[in-house]
């Protein structure tokens, strides 16, 4: 008993002295009761599956779901527990998810309709319907974290800062990786070393830019502590693997920025799409959105402070 004692003395003094982690920060317009939120979420992927169901996946739509997550390939840096849940996918159900997910995720944040709208008409949503791709499972799990930290893990290139907005997610990301490497040995490091699995070299639409955005993703880090979207926003520019579509999971983030500063962001969502005219420097042209989005959410952090306050006159 005096030994559990003095640990629990020394977690709350821990917990105390690391407050200024995590302070508390509204990313939610609006808050559902669980039961609300999941039939809410059944009737969003009802209806996105239903129009899954009438987009063809015939490898040029659907060409990651076709040649990949449907005959259960699943690369060797995925998180292992990936395999476990592709498996009882449709197609029509991972569109239905990717889309249900999105429009909670943008529901719950949006500050006004447009803003919404600007949100759901970006790029990387598009995108990640258009490939197949596992984002949309991303932001289920950040929406149901600590709880669904193994979705939200699927694809961690950006989703893994958004367990430093709260203490608990901290918690839940360790307890998951201390069981999953009982299970299955050291995968993470087959994860960090993505960029060696691609025979081809370095994939030209990949804009990471890893020990180079180091410095900016500490400074952007901290001043995210707490707020989710910010963090990932911020944090992502230390990683060395990032193609636009990964963007998904801070995507709804575009629904908290004024309509005006919405719009913007939805232009310079679409800015990668310019490699097919001016070539490859295009899809670097993808960080834009980027810092304008994590801007007007600092702005509107510190709303209090000169510049942000002369920011949020034009765009606020």
């Amino acid at each position: 008993m005096p030994t559990m004692n003095r640990i629990k003395n020394f977690l709350k003094t821990l917990n105390r002295k690391t407050d200024f982690l995590f302070p508390e920060q509204k990313i939610f317009k609006r808050e559902f009761p669980l039961w609300q939120e999941g039939l809410i979420f059944a009737f969003l992927l009802g209806f996105g599956s239903l129009l899954g169901s009438f987009l063809p996946a015939d490898g040029f739509i659907g060409f990651d779901w076709v040649n990949f997550w449907s005959i259960g390939r699943v690369a060797p840096f995925h998180p292992p527990w990936t395999e476990l849940l592709v498996r009882p996918l449709t197609w029509p159900l991972l569109v239905g998810l990717t889309l249900s997910a999105f429009s909670l995720a943008v529901l719950k944040r949006a500050v006004h309709p447009v803003s919404a709208a600007m949100a759901v008409i970006c790029l990387p949503l598009l995108w990640t319907v258009f490939l197949g791709q596992l984002e949309g499972m991303v932001i289920l799990g950040l929406l149901g974290l600590p709880y669904l930290a193994p979705l939200a893990l699927v694809k961690p290139q950006v989703s893994f800062f958004a367990f430093g907005a709260r203490r608990q997610y901290i918690y839940a990301f360790f307890t998951l990786i201390a069981i999953s490497l009982v299970l299955w040995g050291p995968w993470p490091l087959r994860t960090l070393a993505v960029e060696s699995y691609y025979g081809e070299g370095r994939y030209p639409q990949n804009i990471g830019l890893g020990w180079w955005g180091l410095p900016a993703a500490v400074a952007l880090l901290w001043l995210s502590r707490g707020d989710m979207d910010m963090l990932m926003l911020g944090g992502i520019f230390a990683i060395p693997h990032l193609i636009p579509y990964n963007l998904l999971p801070a995507l709804p983030a575009v629904s908290r920025l004024s309509p005006k500063a919405a719009v913007v962001a939805f232009v310079l969502s679409w800015l990668p799409f310019s490699a097919n005219y001016i070539g490859p420097m295009g899809w670097w042209l993808g960080w834009l959105f980027v810092i304008w989005v994590w801007l007007n959410l600092a702005a509107r952090r510190y709303a209090d402070r000169p510049l942000a306050a002369a920011f949020l006159r034009w765009w606020g």
